[in-house]
């Protein structure tokens, strides 16, 4: 299996550090890799919807397999549900949106749209929040015992 998280802006080196940790967990269970793009221009200087629309277009390059999107209006799961999405999953991206969320026509046509909250996040809570669910997903779908 192999998994790409996708996210839109910078990523601080504790988030990276986390990134890390997870990755190295979760390479018993599938392939992970993270691909992380810039803004789609100052975000104080530009117009929104032409940013998003570009980043939306960086983001369709990377796409491999089945798109799932992290949205507010996505379908919120526990994780037993989240599990067993990924269990469906040979190769997917999971997409994560910048500062100002992901373009209506990506998300459109994205394949599954999930919402990990009610609450927002940064994205680079977001982007921790579905790793540590990624694991934990696995190991539920393995019958594992979740404490490492």
């Amino acid at each position: 299996m192999v998994l790409r998280i996708v996210t839109v802006g910078k990523i601080s080196p504790w988030a990276r550090e986390a990134y890390e940790h997870f990755r190295r967990m979760i390479s018993r269970y599938a392939n992970l890799e993270h691909v992380s793009l810039s803004t789609g221009g100052d975000l104080n200087r530009e117009n929104h919807e032409v940013l998003k629309k570009r980043e939306a277009e960086k983001i369709s390059k990377s796409i491999l397999g089945t798109s799932v999107c992290l949205d507010r209006s996505g379908k919120m799961m526990n994780s037993e549900e989240f599990s067993n999405l990924l269990s469906g999953l040979r190769k997917a991206t999971f997409i994560v949106g910048g500062p100002l969320g992901i373009h209506e026509d990506l998300l459109e046509g994205c394949d599954v749209k999930i919402s990990l909250s009610k609450l927002t996040f940064s994205h680079e809570i977001a982007f921790l929040v579905l790793l540590e669910q990624i694991f934990r997903g696995f190991k539920i779908s393995r019958g594992e015992k979740y404490h490492y």
